[in-house]
Formats: structure tokens, sequence, C-alpha cells
């Protein structure tokens, strides 16, 4: 890639904005662009989620955007961020666009709300019957029972302690250090809508079981607000003098099992083939262990031990040791996740986890770490690596 990453914006992550989605998303958008050093005249392209409830029209009429040349959009919700980025890195390598804006704006705590049961089952005559859901292939597994992603990525866990053979206790252990450590750094970081609030191994022990073995604390946050960046060529990033980070590689794939979920493949302990993190690390020149920093996208905290192992980070079966070690954590091997990740920062459908990789390779998180390179990873379905300019 020859693009970079050179201006972030966002709205406060609360659980009630006050505020309609496209207002979320024109403020964050505005925010990016003075980040960046750049004005509305300068966008030229859109990218966006299939699943974001504005639209690039709305986008530009509310802007006054004076000519759109190019818009994308991505599905699967956040496992596909990275992506987005790739979208709007090869326009811009195309000469499609020059200037890129990756936006998305929710309303998922106050509005509608991912992940209920409700949004897959209703009931007609007193009985359940299933809806026609996006994506539509729940309509197979919602009859038994996998109505929402936090049931799913419960017999990922499974699956994973069945083949490593890990119990009861050792799975604790291992997702408990998880949570505990994201907690932990987002009682540095102010955005954070769990900034205030600490978490110990006791009282994540306590939280009630969602769904085998995952607790209360495995699970992300229900979050309003919205988030934008933009891109550009790196030739231009330089002739700013923006504070840029670039964009080394990016990629998505689909693969059995990857996307959507209800597609349960048969080896769950792993949901990317070695030859993703190969491929990525390649194009970026580099190898995992050339790897400061590690983003995982965790809409539940078993996808972060499953993205690191997949992606060469550390290896097969050894995440329970790396967690309960404290690899990850602060003055870690491998820091995973500074901003506090989806688990309590807030769910962002991983522009946040992004976002945060930019901040680090910066110099501006909150949680400040000494890396040159990042890599960001949702699920394998799509990754990227980013380094300091």
């Amino acid at each position: 890639m020859k693009t970079s990453i050179v201006g972030l914006g966002q709205t406060e992550f609360s659980k009630n904005s006050g505020r309609s989605e496209l207002k979320l998303a024109t403020e964050a958008i505005l925010a990016a662009l003075e980040d960046a050093g750049l004005e509305v005249d300068d966008i030229d392209g859109l990218v966006r989620y299939t699943w974001d409830h504005t639209s690039e029209a709305t986008i530009v009429n509310a802007l006054g955007i004076k000519a759109l040349k190019y818009y994308g959009e991505t599905e699967f919700g956040g496992v596909n961020c990275c992506g987005a980025v790739a979208q709007a890195s090869a326009a811009i390598e195309a000469g499609l666009a020059s200037c890129v804006v990756f936006y998305r704006a929710l309303n998922a705590r106050s509005g509608v709300r991912f992940g209920r049961g409700e949004r897959v089952l209703e009931e007609v005559d007193g009985g359940l019957v299933t809806r026609q859901p996006e994506p539509p292939g729940d309509i197979y597994s919602a009859p038994f029972g996998l109505l929402v992603p936090g049931q799913h990525h419960a017999l990922y866990a499974q699956a994973y302690a069945g083949h490593y053979g890990l119990d009861t206790e050792a799975m604790t252990e291992m997702l408990g250090a998880i949570a505990v450590t994201q907690r932990g750094y987002a009682n540095g970081n102010p955005r954070a809508l769990l900034h205030d609030r600490t978490l110990s191994m006791e009282e994540y022990r306590a939280g009630r079981v969602i769904s085998t073995p995952l607790r209360i604390y495995d699970y992300c946050l229900e979050t309003d607000g919205a988030m934008a960046m933009v891109i550009v060529s790196r030739e231009r990033a330089r002739s700013l003098g923006a504070k840029a980070v670039d964009v080394l590689a990016a990629g998505q794939h689909i693969f059995p099992g990857s996307v959507p979920m209800y597609l349960y493949a048969a080896d769950t302990h792993s949901l990317a083939p070695e030859a993703v993190g190969r491929e990525l690390f390649g194009k970026a020149g580099l190898s995992a262990s050339d790897i400061d920093l590690a983003m995982i996208y965790d809409a539940t905290s078993m996808m972060v031990p499953i993205a690191l192992e997949d992606f060469g980070l550390i290896g097969r079966g050894e995440a329970h040791g790396f967690f309960t070690s404290g690899g990850h954590g602060p003055g870690g091997t491998l820091p995973v996740n500074t901003h506090g990740g989806l688990l309590s920062e807030g769910y962002f459908h991983g522009l946040n986890t992004i976002a945060e990789g930019v901040r680090q390779l910066r110099g501006e998180s909150h949680n400040q770490v000494s890396a040159e390179t990042a890599l960001v990873t949702l699920r394998g379905a799509s990754s990227m690596v980013l380094g300091r300019a």
C-alpha cells in the first residue's frame, strides 16, 4: 500500500447520544478533517458499512461536498473494518479519488441494539418463528438457539478449549486476564465508556455466564457515537506535514467459517489460515516478529487469543501462558488493545481499534507504548499492518 491515515475524528462514546446518526457522522468527519488539516472540499471519496443508517448522498448533502468521485461499501460489520481501509487505499492508488473518508455512525445503545435475539426471532400466534434477518443465513441456525454473535463466539471458545485440552479453570484464567487487563487500559483512557469502573479478577469470576464459557465481562459494549478517518496517498501525507501513519498492507478475506458466523466450520479453534498472516506481512515487508503492538477486534474476549495465534504472534496453543503471564499488558512483550478494546472502551465496529493503532504510532495514546508497527485484525476476515511514518 502507498497510503496513509492522516486524520482521526470522533464524538464522545455514550449510552444515549441525544442526536441523529447523521449528525454524529458529520461531527466525526469534520473533526477528522480538522485533525488532518484538510477541508470539506478536499473530500472526493467515502467508504462506509452497508449497515450504516446514513448514505453517501446524505453525507454529501449535509456537508456540501462538491463532488464525490468514489464511494464504496463493505459488508459484515466490524469484522471487515480493515477491508474498508483497503478499499479506500485501492481507490487512491487507482486514481479514482485522492482523499477518502471512512466513517461509522451508530446509536447502538439508545437506538438499534445489535446482537439481540428478537432481531432474529419473533412471536407469531403464540409461537416463535424466524425473521428474515441480516445476514439471511441465520435462518438456519436461529431455531437451534444460535441467535446472536456472542453465542457463536462461545462455540469458538469451546472448540478452542477442547482442541488444546483446557479445562474450565484454565479458560477462566485466560479470558479473565484479557478482560481485566483491557479494563485497566480503559481506566487510563478518558474516552472509554468504562473509564471510571475498575475490574478485578474476583469480580470477573463473579460475573454471570452469558453463554458458556463466556461471562458478561467477555462481551463488548453497546455504544452510541461516530468515528471517521481520512486516508490519502503517502506522497500527499508527506506534503501536508500531517501526523500520518502509513498503511503498509491491508486486505479482506472470506473463507469457510469466517464470515458470516452462521457458517460454523469444523476447526473453529482457529479462524484464519496461516497463509493470511504470511501474505499480509509479506506485503508489508515484515514478519510476525516485527510487530510491536496488536489491535484485535474483540467483540468477545475469545477473539483475542485466536487472532494472535492465527497470525503467528504467539504459537499455537500458547495463549493461556501468554495472557496469564501478562504478556499483553503494560510492560509485556506484546501490548494488546491498549485503549481497552471493544470490551471496555466501546463497541465501534472496529474503527476505534484502528484509531488506537494510529494514536500509538503517532505517540498520542493515553496508554502509550514504544511501537513502530501495529497489526490490526478483525477475526481474520480483514487485517492490516500500520507503520510509523
